[in-house]
């Protein structure tokens, strides 16, 4: 895995509901590259981060919960890795913005596809 620190720098990886490894395993790999990653448990209606601290990808542990962070004011557009049992969504409105993983994942897949979604070119930036 290439790292490339300007493309992290200044990001900011939000961690929704997940084990507290990922968060660990995420912070030791993106935080020297300048990334800020963060875990948020129990996801509610409303707002979770202020709006000028949008995270630059969501990481979701739950197939479930990739519906809810779209309840988040600002989170529907921001791309997002969902963490579940199956590999592709149930319906085909997938966005090109977001990348499946089947549980058992490995690491390195998981930080593949947040620095493949890190590395294209936003509309909101």
């Amino acid at each position: 895995m290439g790292r490339n620190p300007q493309v992290v720098n200044g990001q900011h990886v939000v961690v929704l509901d997940g084990l507290h490894e990922t968060e660990e395993v995420l912070k030791a790999v993106l935080e020297p590259q300048g990334c800020r990653v963060n875990r948020i448990r129990k996801p509610q209606t409303g707002n979770l981060i202020a709006e000028q601290d949008l995270p630059s990808i969501v990481v979701l542990h739950d197939d479930d919960l990739a519906a809810s962070s779209k309840d988040q004011p600002g989170w529907d557009e921001i791309p997002k890795v969902v963490i579940g049992s199956v590999k592709v969504p149930s319906t085909n409105q997938a966005e090109p913005s977001t990348r499946f993983l089947v549980q058992p994942f490995q690491y390195a897949e998981l930080i593949d596809s947040i620095e493949s979604l890190l590395n294209q070119p936003r509309s909101l930036q």
